[in-house]
């Protein structure tokens, strides 16, 4: 699927957490705040209450839910941005191609 491939080498290697999920899966996700997340520049951006984001919709006729599987891993990553997401497994260093969970947009 082109998300994830192995590496022989990284400067940024996080270790992995296994998060277990509701329906007794599992998530694999990297630590970042190890490496990464402590180089992030912190970006606020104040969510919309109720009351403005009623007032944005009022009038439409149309709406719709999405529900993205995998949604971290549908957002490609820039060819230089993977190298930041690579994972330490006990078996290799994987680098991820799309976005991984546990990277932050704020530190």
């Amino acid at each position: 699927m082109g998300i994830i491939s192995k590496t022989d080498r990284s400067e940024w290697a996080a270790p992995i957490v296994v998060v277990p999920k509701a329906d007794k899966s599992i998530r694999i996700c990297g630590d970042y705040k190890v490496t990464m997340n402590q180089s992030v520049e912190e970006e606020t951006y104040p969510l919309p209450n109720a009351e403005d984001l009623f007032a944005t919709l009022a009038g439409g006729k149309l709406f719709t839910k999405l529900d993205l599987p995998h949604a971290y891993q549908q957002l490609e990553l820039d060819k230089d941005s993977g190298r930041y997401l690579t994972v330490n497994t006990h078996r290799a260093l994987y680098v991820y191609h799309r976005l991984s969970y546990g990277v932050s947009s704020v530190h």
